[in-house]
């Protein structure tokens, strides 16, 4: 009768042992699971405060709808400070500027002879466009990181010549350009004026 007592007691604390357990890793999953709603529900309220950021410089920039377009085809937008968001403006510069000259290399090699005056231009045009490229901008993006923003405006300014440059030869030379290219080098002209401004206030 004794050993039985003692078989059942054993089981008795067998059983309460995983009740234990089971009991342990219930609350542990709960922990968890409120860890990770409390995360998740915090990332909309983040992001929205980092939009909100992106539509004041945009605002305060006079150019709301191209700039807000440039930062958003950038993800990294969201988590960007102000700095950040001039970083981007930039590199939205170096990609017009890169689309301008690409559409100037075709331009050329399809230019048929008798037209010298049209091709001197754009022959300008790619080399201005290039050296925007290679050696202005860079120097407006190295004064972000250095915190020269003096250098990086003016950098910006400087770089917003050659593509108005370019078009004003063209137009001399009574080059019909196309509707897009004209679009771009004025995209090119308020993402310029926006970064100005953004950087102006640092």
């Amino acid at each position: 009768l004794i050993q039985i007592n003692q078989e059942n007691l054993t089981k008795h604390q067998q059983q309460k042992s995983v009740g234990n357990c089971l009991l342990i890793m219930m609350m542990m999953m709960i922990k968890y699971v409120m860890l990770t709603l409390v995360v998740i529900s915090s990332r909309p309220i983040s992001i929205y405060a980092e939009k909100e950021l992106m539509i004041r410089e945009c605002h305060n920039a006079g150019v709301p709808t191209v700039c807000m377009q440039c930062l958003e085809s950038d993800p990294a937008s969201v988590r960007a400070d102000t700095v950040g968001i001039a970083g981007i403006l930039i590199n939205c510069l170096d990609s017009h500027l890169h689309t301008l000259s690409n559409n100037i290399k075709k331009l050329l090699s399809k230019k048929e002879k008798g037209h010298d005056a049209i091709k001197t231009a754009l022959e300008g045009c790619k080399k201005d466009l290039s050296e925007a490229i290679t050696k202005v901008l860079p120097v407006a993006r190295n004064g972000l990181k250095t915190g020269d923003y003096d250098k990086a405006g003016q950098s910006i300014k400087l770089a917003l010549d050659f593509p108005l440059k370019c078009r004003n030869n063209l137009q001399t030379s009574k080059f019909e350009f196309s509707l897009a290219f004209s679009q771009t080098i004025s995209i090119y002209a308020q993402l310029s004026d926006a970064a100005m401004r953004i950087i102006d206030r640092f």
